[in-house]
């Protein structure tokens, strides 16, 4: 497994997705700041020095349908969940689609990217960093000296055997353990898909992925969209 480290970048998934040709299965990127980190949708990431900010390559053995592929990030989550919980106990949660929280704020986001039959999987979770006043409401730092390298290495590992787990035909034991851990269940949410907003209660996340919410007493599934949570709502 190649490790390699940078005091900064631009952002890891991009010179890992740059130099592919370069890279093997799991092999790593890290930077200790990225200057222009990205979230879903091509939202600016904060990456301050502290965090654990990395990239890593997954190359299936065959390539992965769409379907398979946008299970990718419920690995990712759950694995990287798992992988904190080995360093600090806590209230851990994965939200929907993308987020792991810790005592209901984020600590970590999860940024998968397609390159061919490749993936480049960018993880950033608020390690050491101190979180600016004006999202405190919002996010949240374990505040731990812990080695990030040894961490960067757990989550990987853990994602590798969620992975085998996954490719032996085992999804509905990882949905099963996500939704344990669902941080939205039957909380009272707005789902904003452009200029349209849907209010329901949250509940399973489906084993295909998407978001059940309960609208009028019916069950409604949702595969995008942004979330608000009701004490969010004002």
């Amino acid at each position: 497994m190649k490790f390699l480290k940078f005091n900064e970048i631009d952002s890891t998934n991009n010179y890992m997705k740059e130099n592919i040709s370069s890279f093997e299965n799991y092999d790593i990127v890290s930077a200790k700041v990225q200057t222009a980190g990205r979230g879903r949708r091509g939202n600016s990431w904060l990456s301050p020095e502290g965090m654990a900010l990395f990239s890593f390559l997954l190359r299936p053995e065959r390539s992965l349908s769409i379907v398979e592929a946008t299970k990718l990030p419920f690995i990712a989550g759950i694995s990287t969940l798992n992988a904190l919980k080995k360093i600090k106990d806590g209230a851990y949660s994965f939200k929907w689609t993308n987020d792991v929280f810790f005592n209901s704020k984020k600590l970590c986001g999860i940024l998968i990217e397609r390159v061919k039959d490749d993936f480049v999987v960018g993880i950033g979770i608020n390690v050491a960093n101190k979180i600016p006043e004006d999202i405190k409401n919002i996010a949240i730092s374990l505040e731990s000296d812990h080695d990030i390298d040894k961490l960067i290495l757990k989550v990987v590992e853990e994602f590798s055997l969620y992975y085998e787990k996954f490719m032996a035909g085992k999804w509905q034991e990882i949905i099963e353990e996500i939704n344990a851990n669902n941080f939205l269940k039957d909380k009272k949410i707005r789902v904003h898909i452009g200029e349209q907003i849907f209010e329901g209660t949250a509940k399973n996340i489906a084993e295909d992925g998407r978001l059940e919410i309960e609208m009028n007493g019916e069950i409604k599934l949702f595969s995008v969209g942004e979330i608000t949570i009701e004490k969010d709502y004002y």
